[in-house]
């Protein structure tokens, strides 16, 4: 692979820059301690494209439309967890903020997805644990070219153990966590576009964007992707934190 390649599987929009969309991760319950693996009844009944799935069949996950405003985007935030708790609640299940679920928990994984089959395949069980245990909010800010999600990128490195404090709501167990499933969490300084690639292809993401597990992340979506954010049901406190990023970022 060559440079170029790699630099096309980003895929930018001008529409898009300064615009911030969200993911959050929920536990199901029924009504017990530990999370139950019902994502796939989940999803059926959801029947909503925003509703995905994560790695483990306990987890389901809602991603926002991309918003330019920070209301629109908490409104979104705010309509999307009373319909996933409706959801859940026909079928006698709970959604859950929950940033850290007990070491006890099911350690099943969606079945529909060759890729995380493939990756739980070669994981070790406590690292699958561990991956199987956090939930997070992952926040995703709009970039124009490569330079430009270098340059935002670059901002938030700056800031990352400000943003892993300000988003931590289970005293370090999920940063302790996520640190032991991810070999390569902490994100570099990148000095240009072919460092970039360098680091790709070390960390062995080069072919798939989605594989590197940083803090703070250049996607394939054309975003910033900040990580480190732990799992909340308060919509303003995510916006709080959009206007924590929107802030260092104008300052450069």
């Amino acid at each position: 692979m060559d440079l170029q390649t790699f630099l096309n599987k980003f895929m930018f929009n001008q529409s898009l820059v300064g615009a911030h969309g969200v993911e959050r991760e929920y536990f199901l319950m029924n009504g017990g301690t530990l999370p139950v693996p019902e994502s796939v009844r989940f999803l059926k009944e959801a029947n909503d494209s925003s509703w995905t799935y994560e790695l483990s069949a306990c987890q389901v996950e809602h991603r926002t439309r991309p918003h330019l405003d920070l209301f629109d985007l908490e409104t979104e935030l705010v309509k999307s967890q009373l319909q996933g708790q409706q959801v859940a609640a026909r079928l006698g299940l709970q959604l859950v903020s929950l940033e850290v679920a007990p070491a006890e928990m099911p350690l099943d994984i969606y079945p529909h997805d060759p890729r995380y089959a493939a990756i739980a395949e070669k994981l070790p069980i406590e690292v699958l644990r561990a991956a199987s245990q956090v939930a997070g909010v992952h926040i995703h800010r709009g970039v124009c070219d490569i330079h430009d999600a270098i340059n935002v990128h670059n901002i938030v490195v700056r800031h990352v153990e400000r943003f892993k404090r300000l988003g931590d709501h289970s005293n370090g167990r999920r940063i302790a966590l996520y640190q032991q499933m991810a070999k390569w969490s902490t994100p570099p300084h990148y000095q240009s576009p072919e460092h970039f690639f360098a680091v790709a292809q070390e960390q062995g993401f080069a072919e798939s964007p989605k594989s590197c597990y940083h803090w703070a992340r250049i996607s394939p979506y054309g975003t910033v992707e900040l990580r480190m954010f732990g799992m909340t049901d308060s919509p303003p406190e995510i916006t709080a934190w959009v206007s924590e990023l929107e802030r260092y970022i104008e300052q450069g």
